[in-house]
């Protein structure tokens, strides 16, 4: 029995681990573009301040002699044949499956002009990191600019800024995560950036990477050129799908899959930031770029693979900021009626739609987050716990 696993992120990992962990004697072939054992992409953040790459090897850089994987690191999918149950590699080679999970991961991105450019850095690859911390070991003061001021955007400046970068964030709305804040709460996040000593720019739009093949310098909409030592295109994540989108499997945004994390193909399963799956909450396909759903739905798909026929839990969008001078924790869908509770330190917003929870913000005191996120989880009734949130 041959299974083939594309990318060996946590969602790949973690199909690996639980088809060795049960019983699974057959062939395990696991292929990813960077030449590294698998790690972890949310710890990038803590390698670039720490310089510990122990934070990264989550499971040990012996991950696959450990478990009897052949790992083909440095070998990127490049295309599948479902039909004949191949998956070709970017070397022209053809590789028999009897089973293949597709947890190929996702990448930064930014419809900008010039983005390919040499001197744009991808944060979310180790090697892309380690770039970033060879420039900001050098002599002198480093600058960095990020584009794109949503989640992934204001974290990579917060890491930048405590590796003693300076640091602009360039955001073309209004306000800061406008995709997953109000005005109120993202002011309390801008003024924690700029007070950590970053520049943000809002109401800026990059227009062009400005130069030949490297970059010069960043142009504005407003024909400003920024310079920097450091550029990162962060106005987007796009899942690692080009090798699957000429196969015949269905994809729109990522992978469509059912419950039990299958394709059309009942033998070629998605995983993590690839799949698109239903949201708890609205009902609606999403793609959940999250390490715990991407560790979830690895562990699915390899009992799946099993035999064991288990639905995937439905999860919900959360994100939590960790490097803020205060905590924030945003869940769910951010509309409907609003409760609020506000103090200097602490605010509070809790989201009611149909008389059910739908999503929450928390900021500062987040002391009974697990409480909220249970609740959530539950579709409670606010009648029954108003109390409790409040």
């Amino acid at each position: 029995m041959e299974t083939a696993i594309a990318g060996m992120g946590p969602a790949g990992v973690n199909a690996a681990k639980t088809l060795r962990k049960n019983g699974f004697n057959g062939n395990i072939t696991m292929f990813s573009a960077e030449k590294t054992p698998p790690y972890s992409p949310p710890a990038l953040g803590d390698y670039l301040i720490t310089g510990n790459d122990r934070v990264l090897f989550w499971e040990g850089r012996d991950f696959c002699d450990a478990y009897d994987i052949n790992c083909r690191s440095g070998v990127a999918a490049a295309g599948i044949i479902p039909e004949k149950k191949i998956l070709i590699t970017e070397n022209k080679e053809e590789i028999y499956f009897d089973h293949l999970v597709i947890a190929s991961g996702s990448s930064l991105y930014a419809p900008v002009k010039g983005s390919w450019k040499k001197g744009v850095l991808n944060y979310k690859t180790l090697a892309g990191t380690q770039k970033i911390g060879e420039i900001a070991s050098r002599d002198g003061h480093k600058r960095a600019i990020v584009l794109g001021g949503g989640f992934i955007g204001v974290e990579i400046a917060l890491c930048l800024a405590k590796s003693g970068i300076k640091v602009s964030l360039l955001n073309r709305r209004g306000w800061i995560m406008p995709r997953l804040l109000d005005r109120e709460t993202a002011e309390y996040v801008r003024n924690d950036l700029e007070s950590q000593g970053i520049n943000v720019l809002l109401n800026t739009e990059a227009s062009e990477f400005a130069g030949k093949d490297q970059v010069d310098y960043l142009l504005t909409s407003d024909n400003r050129e920024l310079k920097a030592d450091i550029y990162i295109a962060a106005t987007g994540v796009r899942p690692n799908i080009d090798f699957v989108r000429d196969s015949g499997i269905d994809c729109d945004r990522g992978v469509l899959v059912n419950s039990y994390l299958k394709t059309r193909y009942p033998f070629i399963y998605a995983c993590g930031d690839v799949a698109e799956t239903i949201d708890r909450i609205s009902g609606k396909r999403t793609i959940h770029g999250l390490f715990p759903t991407a560790v979830h739905h690895g562990i699915t798909a390899g009992y799946n693979i099993l035999g064991r026929h288990i639905p995937c839990e439905q999860q919900i969008s959360m994100n939590s900021l960790k490097k803020l001078s205060f905590k924030l924790i945003v869940a769910g869908c951010l509309n409907g009626d609003v409760i609020k509770y506000k103090t200097e330190k602490i605010l509070r917003k809790i989201y009611i739609k149909d008389n059910k929870i739908s999503g929450f913000v928390l900021l500062r005191d987040i002391s009974n987050a697990g409480g909220l996120l249970s609740l959530l989880m539950k579709r409670a009734d606010i009648r029954s716990c108003r109390k409790q949130l409040l």
